[in-house]
């Protein structure tokens, strides 16, 4: 019995010491065996989102390509850092090397010459004109589109110790990096940059262009781009260019008042006055809108009566929200309530698109499109595919639409529109061609500085007018007019959808 304990003691002893020579020459030894058993470290060279494209197709994200430099900290590395970096990049990047493990570090451009020991790898980064719409950062389209969908990482194995395995360069794992799925969006990338170059000189507002046929958004551009709000998503005092829904609302209505206009006009207890106090004289529906004579539109609005007009506003969508995309939900306006509009001096303000109102750019260009499209109101739209991993495009749904206004109201309004172009406030819109049309607004904030009120100042308008394609609305924040700072930025944007 005891020789048997003495032998199962001399064999524990034996394997002890077995397993001890092994930690040791795995301590002190600078040869490492690769196996499958050890553990692994792992670099992410680059992750993957939802790719988004262009309205042809072509790539606005994932489009370019970046470059990084897998260094190992070993000496024949440590060697090549002069290729590629200064020496003070050389000095921190070594320093950072004796914690043992490899790291990336972004390279400005794929290396020209031969590295025998420095492996250089690639990942997706993106290049386009669209600033904040698809930015995370100002909740844009990447915030909604998912989670990433693919990743490339490096792996290298270690010991049991932690330690790199001599020799091993690391091995690529692609994870769905190369993966074709994303979204196909309507933003056409021709006419983002005719906007882009047109906008160059305003400081801060937006502009945005619709197809007018589907309502599908063919430009957006935010001023200035930094910013991290999506200024055409955003509520605005609108101004006068809110006449266009009151006079739809006229027109449809078979309402055309004369209106003598002195200046001011006195309502209940307030009085409300034209621009300098500006006496327009005798005024019809027509006039009044190339003129902007907020009087007349004043006493349109007690003419037509709370019910008439919130019941067009209402069927022009500005009561309502636009879904984007799952989530991402634009509320279009606000409106004051029925029982406000009891009040004759709020109904007055509506009536030239002031008092509770606010207004996004991306609605007033939509009513637009209902207007040019004859009457016929589309669900605005941005996503227009759903492309899957097999690179299959599948056609994002939208509601039918709807007629919303009569086919008459419309060329009508758009008549009246081109007039004032050709004859009112827009004349800096005007078009080689005489075929724009649209209406200006310098829209009072109730925000002051050194008792100035800032104003927004729009213009909002159509192309051409007599077979309408194109919805375009610009806006200035701390503006000084319509006419001055916006119809020359729409002008010089039709002047190239023109030729396009």
């Amino acid at each position: 019995m005891s020789k048997r304990i003495f032998s199962l003691a001399l064999t524990l002893c034996l394997l002890f010491t077995a397993v001890c020579g092994r930690i040791g020459y795995i301590i002190f030894s600078n040869n490492y065996a690769a196996s499958t058993s050890y553990n692994h470290y792992s670099l992410s060279i680059g992750k993957k989102a939802p790719t988004v494209y262009y309205r042809n197709g072509d790539k606005a994200t994932d489009n370019k390509l970046r470059y990084v430099a897998v260094i190992r900290p070993n000496p024949k590395c440590i060697s090549e850092l002069s290729k590629l970096f200064s020496q003070k990049r050389v000095n921190e990047i070594t320093e950072e090397l004796r914690k043992g493990y490899p790291i990336l570090v972004p390279l400005e451009d794929k290396p020209k010459f031969r590295l025998n020991y420095i492996n250089v790898y690639s990942s997706f980064c993106s290049s386009n004109n669209l600033g904040q719409l698809c930015a995370k950062e100002s909740n844009g389209i990447l915030s909604y589109i998912g989670d990433d969908i693919g990743e490339k990482n490096i792996i290298f194995s270690i010991d049991a110790q932690g330690r790199l395995l001599d020799g091993d360069e690391g091995t690529i794992e692609n994870k769905n990096y190369d993966s074709p799925e994303g979204y196909r969006i309507s933003i056409d990338e021709d006419i983002q940059n005719v906007v882009l170059n047109a906008a160059c000189d305003l400081t801060s507002g937006c502009v945005i262009v619709m197809d007018i046929k589907d309502s599908s958004i063919l430009a957006l551009v935010n001023k200035p781009d930094e910013t991290y709000l999506i200024k055409p998503f955003s509520q605005y005092a609108v101004g006068s260019v809110f006449k266009l829904v009151v006079a739809a609302c006229a027109i449809e209505n078979n309402v055309d008042v004369e209106y003598t206009c002195n200046g001011s006009i006195k309502i209940a207890d307030s009085v409300f006055s034209c621009q300098n106090k500006r006496a327009h004289k005798t005024q019809n529906l027509k006039a009044a809108l190339a003129n902007s004579c907020n009087c007349y539109f004043v006493n349109l609005a007690q003419t037509l009566g709370k019910d008439a007009l919130y019941k067009t506003v209402s069927d022009l969508g500005f009561d309502d929200e636009t879904e984007l995309f799952d989530k991402w939900i634009i509320d279009n306006s606000t409106l004051p309530s029925l029982d406000d509009l009891e009040s004759k001096g709020e109904l007055s303000l509506f009536g030239f698109g002031q008092g509770k109102l606010s207004v996004t750019p991306f609605q007033m260009c939509s009513f637009l499109c209902t207007v040019g499209n004859m009457g016929f109101k589309n669900e605005p739209r941005l996503f227009l595919d759903n492309i899957n991993n097999a690179d299959e495009k599948t056609a994002v749904k939208y509601p039918d639409g709807e007629s919303v206004l009569s086919f008459d109201t419309c060329k009508t309004l758009l008549e009246y529109m081109n007039y004032v172009v050709t004859d009112g406030t827009g004349k800096n819109a005007l078009s080689s061609d005489k075929k724009s049309a649209g209406k200006t607004a310098t829209a009072q904030t109730g925000q002051f500085f050194m008792k100035n009120e800032y104003l927004n100042t729009w213009f909002a308008g159509v192309y051409p007018y007599d077979n309408p394609k194109y919805a375009v609305v610009v806006m200035k924040e701390h503006g000084k007019s319509g006419s001055q700072d916006c119809c020359p930025i729409f002008r010089t944007i039709v002047e190239k959808l023109m030729n396009m």
